[in-house]
């Protein structure tokens, strides 16, 4: 540990007054501090930690995913199967509770979609008023999000969203498309779609052409434009998929041709691998692979695959397609470094009082919100948790963190 941060730590730990760090103001004084520089008995006594599964997300949460190690809390992230979930990682709450203040927290994203990385304050047991404050619900990049949840009676939430940088732009149809035109065609009689990504996953569309010297059929075709007449070799196949989500989103539904999201396979909500595989009555020679991947609304399309590939059967064995997987592909969207939440520590603060909430990131003011509700005592959380609404669930979360450098509340002094 650098003597700066010994320092810091035993001034913290020896002087809850005034320090010179924001907010700055002589009224404030601290009241709760965490450095992550002692003990995992010192982490124990300050901090509740959550030992179970979660019915809405894809990870259980375990006291066994956080650490800590040089300074800092790192709550990591693991795939592997705990209390019927694919994955791990960490959530814990203070012992201590506060009511109005100012919260601050350093931290740093885990440095992979799929992942909410969030500080938040929440009531617990069963008070007149049940309210959530999440200062942050960080989503990799480089996405803050900001919400007021009201859970009291019928459920209600309010929120906001700001980007750190550029935000990331909404999916189009080029990117929910892929083509595979294979340098050396193959004859089989079973092709395999294998996808890594967190559940469920969605294909919309799933072509085979055979080898064609006229080139294929556009993945969208263009209604305009004439196509090359090649016969899809996929819709005198049978389909089977590793898992079904109900029936309607039944695997065949992804190879009969429809375009539309009343027509796709969808599979269960689990950690991959999740497969598609193509039966053709007699072998087949494949020179081209289409897949149609997500879903589509007037917002666009949603929940495309991240981390997959094709195989094909030799008679013994699946083998993989060559050049046919997301291996290799450029990335859609490119945050730069200076922009990326996952590489830097950052300052996420909240000052809540009586009647309005202020969210700050690295000391600027970045929300304003009035409520009603939030005006009793609470904890403060620290929690990662594997989603997919926080963006595709791949293999890159495994052995991943997000790291706590600090937390520290402040609250008003008593009027003298």
């Amino acid at each position: 540990m650098s003597l700066h941060r010994l320092l810091l730590a035993v001034f913290t730990m020896l002087t809850p007054l005034l320090l010179a760090d924001p907010p700055a103001d002589p009224s404030w004084q601290l009241v709760f501090a965490d450095e992550f520089t002692g003990t995992t008995a010192d982490l124990d006594a300050k901090w509740t930690f959550q030992n179970g599964p979660n019915g809405h997300i894809l990870c259980s949460r375990w006291r066994d995913n956080a650490a800590l190690e040089d300074g800092l809390l790192k709550l990591v992230g693991r795939k592997e199967t705990r209390a019927g979930q694919d994955w791990t990682a960490a959530s814990c709450w203070t012992k201590q509770q506060f009511q109005y203040g100012y919260f601050e927290c350093r931290y740093r994203y885990l440095p992979s979609t799929g992942t909410n990385n969030s500080f938040w304050i929440m009531t617990q047991g069963k008070p007149a008023q049940r309210f959530e404050i999440d200062i942050n619900e960080g989503h990799y990049p480089n996405e803050i999000n900001m919400n007021l949840h009201n859970w009291s009676g019928q459920h209600w939430a309010k929120g906001g969203r700001w980007y750190f940088g550029p935000p990331i732009p909404a999916p189009t149809q080029d990117d929910a498309g892929f083509q595979f035109v294979l340098d050396e065609p193959i004859t089989t009689d079973r092709i395999r779609f294998v996808s890594n990504d967190g559940g469920p996953v969605r294909v919309m569309e799933l072509r085979a052409f055979p080898p064609s010297t006229e080139g294929y059929p556009s993945v969208f075709p263009n209604v305009i434009e004439a196509q090359p007449d090649v016969p899809n070799l996929a819709l005198a196949a049978q389909a089977e998929a590793s898992s079904t989500l109900e029936p309607k989103y039944a695997a065949a539904n992804a190879i009969d041709g429809k375009l539309g999201t009343d027509s796709r396979w969808l599979s269960k909500h689990a950690a991959g691998p999740h497969t598609l595989t193509l039966t053709f009555a007699r072998p087949q020679t494949v020179g081209c692979l289409q897949l149609i991947s997500g879903w589509q609304d007037a917002a666009g399309w949603h929940d495309i695959v991240n981390d997959f590939h094709f195989e094909f059967w030799n008679g013994t064995a699946w083998q993989p397609i060559p050049q046919a997987s997301s291996k290799g592909l450029q990335p859609t969207h490119i945050v730069d470094d200076e922009h990326n939440l996952g590489k830097d520590f950052h300052v996420y603060g909240l000052e809540w009082t009586e009647n309005e909430l202020i969210y700050f990131f690295d000391g600027k003011e970045i929300r304003r919100q009035p409520h009603d509700i939030c005006r009793g005592p609470a904890p403060v959380y620290l929690s990662l948790a594997i989603m997919g609404w926080a963006g595709p669930v791949t293999n890159a979360i495994d052995g991943q963190s997000m790291d706590v450098d600090y937390v520290r509340v402040w609250q008003r002094k008593p009027a003298q």
